[in-house]
């Protein structure tokens, strides 16, 4: 892989994305522009032809692309999508297909939701039990009891009521029932 034509902190992954390459071969290794020779000039082993730097060929995704695409692929992530249905959306979407650069983007959108979840949990903990509460209404509405109280359960484990199993263990290896 040819060394990168700018400095930039290892440590700042949206640097790192918007100066990926777009392309990559089957080997999963980047793909560069062929950079034009002159024939008239002879390649000499002491001084071989440099290339162009690689963003100067590829167009560098802008902050707020950058942001965008993090902001997508959060949503993917949270739908659950195939990783090979995310590289194909990511490819029509943002134009990208090396699959290293998708991981990353994956990788940043999966910290920062991490973040997310860490930094507001309190309002993360109310809406699932929101949604747990309406579950739950819909299935006694279906007379799908045992669904309902499966809901109720996790929204008292969510909001701390429940703490210990309902059926202690038996030490004989048996069901609770007798």
């Amino acid at each position: 892989m040819p060394p990168r034509a700018h400095n930039c902190s290892a440590a700042d992954p949206v640097e790192e994305l918007r100066s990926a390459p777009a392309e990559q071969d089957p080997d999963g290794e980047a793909v560069w522009e062929p950079v034009a020779v002159d024939p008239s000039r002879p390649i000499s082993q002491t001084n071989p032809p440099r290339r162009s730097p690689h963003h100067a060929q590829t167009p560098r995704a802008t902050a707020g692309e950058v942001e965008r695409r993090i902001a997508e692929a959060q949503l993917w992530i949270a739908q659950r999508l195939p990783l090979l249905e995310i590289r194909a959306k990511a490819g029509q979407s943002w134009g990208v297909s090396n699959v290293k650069t998708v991981n990353r983007y994956l990788d940043l959108a999966r910290a920062r939701m991490v973040e997310e979840l860490i930094s507001d949990r309190r309002r993360h903990q109310a809406e699932q039990i929101f949604a747990l509460n309406d579950c739950a209404r819909r299935a006694m509405a279906a007379d799908q009891f045992s669904a309902a109280v499966g809901a109720f359960r996790v929204i008292a484990e969510i909001g701390g009521l429940l703490r210990a199993p309902i059926k202690p263990a038996d030490p004989h290896g048996g069901g609770a029932r007798s």
